[in-house]
């Protein structure tokens, strides 16, 4: 594992992000892992609905961690943007957690990523320890959306651990796709004065996925409220991760929402705290404006099929995702978060980085996602 920028390694990294995708759809992700990596570790769900997966390819590790799943709690921690301090402390089921993202006092970052990462941090400690009784050292950090944003958040957290927690002699490099942002501008500038300088830390993104511009945030003015969350826990209405999804993305940070985001955490944090038992913050510090951080890396936006179709083929009530056409016919809509989606990612990350990788994909496109 070297510095920089490696196009086999980014490849490599986002067919280990397809994982869970092929899981679920297909119960088997063979089809999807490169040659020469295997699985030798599972998590099992946080309450955040976080997991991560380590895998071994030589002298080399992997830490792979999944994003977003259709689980509220997922959800919320998207939700969870009000900024606390870098370094500090936070009390979960009962036990006071340290930890340090970044030195400077001033610097802050994602409270609901930081959650996600210090539910983790004991596990994921143990499984470097258990790659380094392996030999290896050498460790990379992935994830895509959510889990880009765990893995950048994960990467500084490993940096920043107290001497001898781990063996010095670890080196990480991490590549996160498509992930939202993580921190303010402090937090940016120490990250890439550490970590983006040497080469070691990567964002790739698509400029027409709006989920990589964004943390996400909250309204209780809008389709997406408090009773929303209350309802979807409790199970009392369903859980429309779509409806969710389209309110969520298009709705950006805006100047005076400070104390807002903050009114809107402290009932997230409230609805987690039901699940979790009581979750202490540090105060939550007034900043909300997010930087991203690693070395930028950009696809062009990613082209969707033209999918042309007779009426008497469209299933009732499906008439209002496609598009009429002079001729009668229908041409289908491109669905939303088509540019987020993980295996268009590969697939576009395969055409611009490697004609061979890319003449060897026969299935451009998942059905799933059209």
């Amino acid at each position: 594992m070297q510095p920089g920028f490696d196009k086999g390694e980014a490849l490599e990294m986002i067919r280990i992000c397809n994982s869970h995708t092929f899981l679920e759809i297909y119960s088997t992700d063979k089809a999807i892992i490169p040659s020469g990596y295997t699985r030798i570790y599972s998590s099992t769900p946080t309450i955040m609905d976080n997991m991560f997966q380590v895998y071994t390819s030589g002298k080399v590790g992997v830490i792979h961690f999944r994003g977003s799943t259709v689980h509220p709690n997922s959800w919320i921690e998207n939700l969870y943007s009000a900024m606390i301090p870098a370094t500090g402390s936070m009390t979960v089921y009962d036990r006071k957690r340290a930890y340090t993202f970044a030195r400077d006092r001033n610097a802050a970052v994602h409270s609901g990523f930081a959650l996600g990462v210090v539910l983790m941090s004991d596990e994921i400690i143990q499984q470097i320890q258990v790659l380094n009784r392996r030999g290896i050292y050498d460790i990379l950090i992935t994830g895509h959306s959510q889990g880009g944003a765990l893995a950048t958040m994960t990467h500084a957290y490993l940096e920043n651990l107290e001497e001898g927690v781990i063996a010095s002699r670890n080196r990480f490099k991490m590549y996160a796709f498509a992930n939202p942002m993580t921190g303010n501008e402090v937090f940016a500038d120490e990250y890439n004065k550490q970590f983006t300088a040497r080469g070691v830390s990567f964002r790739i993104i698509n400029p027409g996925d709006i989920v990589a511009s964004l943390p996400f945030t909250y309204s209780d003015e809008e389709m997406f409220s408090a009773e929303n969350i209350i309802s979807w826990l409790s199970g009392e209405e369903e859980f429309d991760i779509g409806k969710l999804g389209l309110e969520l993305v298009m709705r950006k940070f805006k100047d005076g929402l400070s104390s807002y985001i903050k009114k809107s955490n402290q009932l997230l944090h409230k609805l987690i705290a039901k699940q979790a038992g009581e979750i202490i913050f540090p105060d939550y510090v007034d900043d909300i404006k997010y930087v991203s951080v690693g070395e930028l890396h950009k696809l062009e936006p990613f082209s969707y099929p033209e999918i042309i179709l007779d009426s008497s083929e469209i299933a009732p009530g499906n008439l209002s995702d496609y598009e009429p056409l002079p001729d009668g016919r229908y041409m289908k809509k491109e669905p939303r978060f088509f540019q987020h989606k993980p295996y268009n990612y590969y697939v576009n990350l395969a055409r611009e980085y490697s004609e061979q990788d890319y003449r060897k994909i026969r299935m451009k496109y998942l059905k799933e996602n059209l």
